[in-house]
């Protein structure tokens, strides 16, 4: 069998990939093709595995983007392509709807029918039934079937489904789905006539992109009346942020769970409030209403309380721009991971509050403003607009080496002691308590903010930060506190609260 193309068939290749337009576009990429660009003339299937040299099985390409391995189709390399552009627009904050439009999947609207011990789905071309079970805990019907992945939806609108999609995970599920079967189905719920996807958003994404046109589904079936269906929903959520945070299936990104709890803690607030005395309004008693009424440990209602205070007082901030949702986004500067370990305690008061809300000691509103105002202090003091990721092969500029040295995560362990530090200097704190609730106070004052401001310039306007690359890059990078490095550099909480060596 050849393996060539004579130059005949090339003209024949060129003349059948010609758009309307008259130009001539990559297979791969669908990057123009000028007449400077190198070219090559590929088999759609491999010539390793059969793949015949004739006209129809041969596509042009751009030769930069023909990386693959020689078992892949050049479907398969373009599907790749696209998939590896999309993650990087969208800095890898991908969900299910997203591989859906990918590949070009669009939705059809159903109409579910329930008959009995049966229900039947239908969109006006395809029609399934599937027999009804009945789940004993939760007390709602559910069934089990094969769904045309046109039917299902992310059921991300309502927090059931707030994972954003992992690309090494995908494509690691992709490959191995090609050749062995799906053991454990997608679940999801049937809310009125829609099919809504919120756990296994991972094998779905993998089963389209393997070109499959039904999934295996559970469906779960939400109840017609109101209250039952928030109650659904609700055990239905818990369920499922226990099962990634806990039993580490595939754990929820931090940023994730700290909106979900801190979401779950605000609805079950609304609840505590109206049935409650106002004499009773305090942060303690609720966390004791989650561990004695809504089945929560003390421990869990301590962390859903101390996620609604960091998603508040991130909410508010300019540091909120820059925080990555997936904890090893290399595309921003800074993690969740990395702001629980550094910045948070160093700023909020994580401890339930005896204060009545909204009473005169009720700070935590002021401490979400006294954050937000450190936090631009500290964006603007740390460079962080100049922030940029590093691309292997670009060189950067003295501004954005600095802000990158500054962030790196050995770094912000080794100064964010020195931010509490400053704040304590700042705001003249004596007791425990008061370091205890460094911002949970009083609005700070103009005059507070300008010592935070000058020591902070201190701190991030030291010389080591601007020195030649070398050694301080080599520690700089390391996940660990540099306390020796700054030490040696004279950088120094000393120095950066009084000036003084």
């Amino acid at each position: 069998m050849k393996r060539q193309l004579t130059e005949s068939e090339k003209v024949t290749v060129g003349q059948q990939q010609l758009l309307p337009d008259g130009s001539l576009r990559c297979f791969i990429s669908g990057d123009i093709i000028s007449d400077q660009d190198e070219i090559e003339y590929d088999h759609i299937q491999p010539y390793s595995k059969d793949g015949d040299t004739s006209t129809s099985n041969i596509r042009i390409v751009l030769k930069k983007h023909n990386r693959r391995k020689s078992d892949q189709s050049l479907y398969e390399v373009r599907d790749n392509s696209r998939l590896e552009r999309l993650f990087e627009s969208k800095k890898n904050n991908i969900r299910l709807q997203d591989i859906l439009e990918l590949k070009e999947i669009e939705r059809r609207n159903t109409h579910a029918t329930r008959n009995g011990k049966r229900i039947s789905i239908e969109d006006g071309q395809l029609s399934r039934e599937f027999p009804l079970f009945q789940d004993e805990i939760l007390g709602v019907a559910y069934f089990y079937g094969r769904i045309p992945i046109a039917w299902l939806e992310n059921d991300d609108q309502e927090g059931l489904q707030p994972r954003v999609i992992d690309y090494k995970r995908l494509i690691s599920i992709r490959d191995h789905l090609k050749n062995h079967p799906q053991l454990a189905p997608s679940i999801g719920r049937l809310l009125g006539n829609r099919l809504k996807l919120f756990d296994g958003q991972h094998k779905l994404a993998a089963q389209v992109l393997n070109n499959h046109s039904e999934v295996d589904v559970k469906v779960y079936i939400s109840p017609d009346d109101e209250e039952k269906s928030k109650r659904l929903f609700d055990a239905l959520m818990i369920t499922n942020l226990e099962a990634h945070s806990k039993l580490k299936q595939v754990p929820f990104y931090t940023s994730t769970l700290l909106d979900r709890l801190s979401a779950i803690y605000k609805e079950i607030l609304e609840e505590f409030i109206s049935s409650k005395s106002p004499e009773n309004h305090t942060e303690e008693n609720f966390v004791h209403f989650l561990a004695t009424q809504k089945q929560f440990s003390k421990s869990e209602a301590k962390e859903m309380l101390r996620s609604a205070i960091k998603n508040s007082a991130l909410d508010g901030s300019k540091l909120n721009g820059y925080v990555a949702e997936a904890s090893k986004d290399a595309s921003y500067p800074v993690t969740i991971d990395l702001l629980n370990k550094t910045i948070f305690p160093s700023t909020l008061y994580l401890e339930p509050s005896s204060a009545k809300f909204t009473s005169e000691h009720d700070y935590r509103n002021s401490e979400v403003q006294n954050f937000a105002d450190v936090t631009a202090l500290l964006v603007q003091e740390a460079c962080l607009d100049n922030w940029v990721q590093n691309v292997k092969g670009k060189t950067l500029t003295n501004e954005q080496l600095k802000a990158r040295r500054i962030w790196h995560k050995g770094s912000v362990l080794t100064w964010s002691p020195y931010l509490k530090s400053i704040l304590y200097f700042a705001l003249q704190t004596m007791t425990n308590e008061e370091r205890e609730k460094i911002l949970h106070r009083p609005p700070i004052s103009q005059h507070q903010q300008a010592i935070i401001t000058k020591c902070l310039n201190r701190l991030f306007s030291h010389p080591m930060w601007d020195e030649p690359e070398g050694e301080i890059d080599s520690l700089l990078v390391s996940a660990k506190k540099q306390d020796d490095l700054f030490a040696r550099k004279g950088l120094t909480e000393k120095y950066v609260i009084y000036g003084q060596q």
